[in-house]
């Protein structure tokens, strides 16, 4: 029998070093459980790095002895060693990188409190709403699972408005009665504290959010408090997949299609995926929840991989609004306005009614192309070779993928020409700038990533406009997600061709998916909606179905365009 020896891995990342190394444990010392932080000579320095397990390693090995235990308490669970291993290979990650992105906050020097949960008694509502019969099957087959402990995957695929958080709600409940914790993910930190604020009403306490904005003390709290369950239902954002639960038994991702879902820095990881393997480890039930459900998902459904929970209607009382398309080729030659005469005339309605509006354009700044009118050449960005944009409220360029930020130049930078330079095309900005003007009477706020960058400001705007201290909210892509003004009976899309000129193979998915998310913000309560579309091509399939219903034909057209050029998920 060899020598047993901890498998550490160390915390640089490196692909030459995604492997384990082997160090003796020092004579005297209590083994280190899996999961633990330790500190080992590596090279001529010492380095942190994390045990993983146990093993003989080969004799001709020379062999180290650890240097130091950072803590008694291990890192990660069981469960979240073997995720990072299952990531690591399925997304070629070194694991080293994983186990960092995926490890506790640092612990406070001031010990803090975790304060205990109640039992667990949801709260009764005075006047408890009288579920759909679409929302009592849903919950019924959703429960039944829970009680199996199945691992059953669910595809709630319900139109905006039937309900589906109520659903959401009483299965949350029906896991906690069975003494088991509930991960809510939602695509933006923005929506954790309405969310947060329904499950509160509902369960207490014991509901925490989870976001990377969260204070110090307060992250390692809410983490503290889901390791020893003490806190039962944790809302957030994709990165509160990796939370250390200790007995998980309901997942739900609510607006699964949403690309916000996915890492676009390393370590790539889609939370989808990981929610996925987390729920089969532990036997827990997931809902997928959405009204455009991605094609990943409906196909998996289709192949009978998960089973789909059908709400093709609002509660009694709440109607689907009426979309209507706005052809922009047949708008009188030589306007210069963004919004169409019919548009600016259903605002003006609305305005006088005292009823409000939401408009859509997914494109910040203010004008999309800065050109010079002498060479033609356009301004772009150095790191990225695409266009900067400009923003009038700062006055100055800005790359929206690397972030690069530059002044608006005097001159053009390639021919030295001083004539004034040029804008072309349309962004958020302009749009404001136009209603501002046009209806100077409304109250209009701006919802996009220049107007949240502090903290705080994304509830503050969508606060005052639920309010009414508003009448018109303009926003990008984060007005389409997930909220509920009763008092919006006008959707007003500006550019609905915008996101289909993308070089993407997704585009059609995901315009079809962001016209029938905001026109669903439309109507939700007694006043019937309305949405007005606006486009230049009205007759693309993604803009058709979305706004003339159709759904069923959108996934198998789009279904057959990716089976034909060999796109996932129905590559050749």
């Amino acid at each position: 029998m060899g020598e047993e020896c901890a498998e550490v891995v160390v915390r640089i990342n490196h692909p030459r070093l995604d492997r384990v190394f082997h160090y003796r444990i020092p004579e005297g010392t209590e083994k280190p459980q899996p999961g633990s932080r330790v500190t080992v000579p590596f090279g001529p320095r010492t380095v942190e790095g994390w045990v993983i397990g146990y093993s003989e390693p080969d004799p001709e090995i020379s062999l180290r002895e650890i240097a130091g235990i950072t803590d008694v308490e291990p890192d990660f669970t069981e469960e979240l060693l073997e995720l990072a291993r299952w990531m690591s290979g399925y997304y070629l990650h070194p694991m080293g990188e994983i186990l960092d992105k995926i490890s506790p906050p640092p612990k406070p020097k001031r010990p803090i409190q975790v304060f205990a949960s109640p039992p667990v008694s949801p709260k009764v509502q005075p006047h408890e709403l009288v579920l759909t019969v679409e929302q009592q099957i849903a919950l019924d087959k959703i429960k039944k699972s829970l009680l199996c402990r199945d691992h059953s995957r669910f595809l709630l695929y319900g139109v905006t408005g039937s309900g589906k958080t109520e659903v959401y709600l009483r299965a949350a409940e029906a896991a906690l009665v069975a003494g088991r914790q509930v991960l809510y993910l939602v695509p933006e930190i923005g929506l954790t504290p309405q969310k947060k604020q329904i499950f509160q009403e509902r369960f207490g306490e014991q509901v925490a959010v989870w976001h990377h904005r969260l204070a110090g003390r307060e992250k390692y709290r809410t983490w503290e408090g889901v390791r020893n369950g003490k806190l039962r239902v944790l809302i957030g954002p994709r990165s509160a997949v990796f939370a250390p639960f200790c007995e998980l038994g309901l997942i739900i991702i609510d607006e699964e299609h949403d690309s916000a879902y996915k890492q676009q820095e390393k370590p790539y990881y889609h939370a989808r995926q990981v929610a996925l393997w987390r729920a089969r480890y532990n036997s827990a039930a997931i809902i997928l929840g959405s009204a455009t459900p991605s094609l990943e998902s409906y196909a998996s459904a289709a192949w009978g991989r998960m089973e789909v929970l059908s709400m093709k209607k609002r509660p009694a009382g709440r109607s689907l609004p009426v979309v209507n398309v706005v052809d922009l080729r047949q708008e009188p030659a030589g306007r210069l306005s963004f919004l169409s005469e019919y548009l600016i005339e259903q605002i003006r309605l609305r305005l006088e009614r005292k009823e409000q509006v939401i408009l859509f354009l997914n494109r910040r700044g203010f004008a999309p192309l800065i050109y010079c009118p002498v060479c033609g050449d356009v301004i772009k960005c150095k790191n990225c070779s695409i266009s900067l944009i400009y923003h009038k409220q700062t006055k100055d360029l800005r790359c929206h993928y690397c972030n690069a930020v530059r002044p608006l130049p005097g001159s053009c930078p390639s021919c030295g020409s001083t004539k004034k330079l040029r804008f072309l095309g349309v962004g958020i900005q302009r749009v404001e700038k136009e209603i501002v003007n046009l209806l100077p009477e409304a109250r209009v706020v701006r919802l996009d990533f220049d107007t949240t960058r502090r903290k705080g400001d994304f509830q503050r705007i969508l606060g005052s406009f639920a309010r009414r201290e508003a009448d018109i909210l303009l926003g990008t892509q984060m007005v389409t997600k997930g909220h509920d003004f009763p008092g919006v009976t006008l959707v007003g899309v500006l550019n609905a061709d915008l996101s289909l000129n993308l070089p993407d193979y997704r585009s059609a998915e995901h315009t079809f998916q962001l016209l029938k998310q905001v026109s669903g913000r439309a109507g939700r309560g007694a006043t019937p909606g309305e949405v007005v579309v606006q486009t230049l091509n009205p007759n693309h399939y993604s803009i058709r179905t979305a706004c003339l219903g159709g759904d069923e034909f959108f996934y198998r057209e789009e279904a057959y365009r990716r089976r034909s050029l060999g796109y996932p998920p129905l590559a050749i």
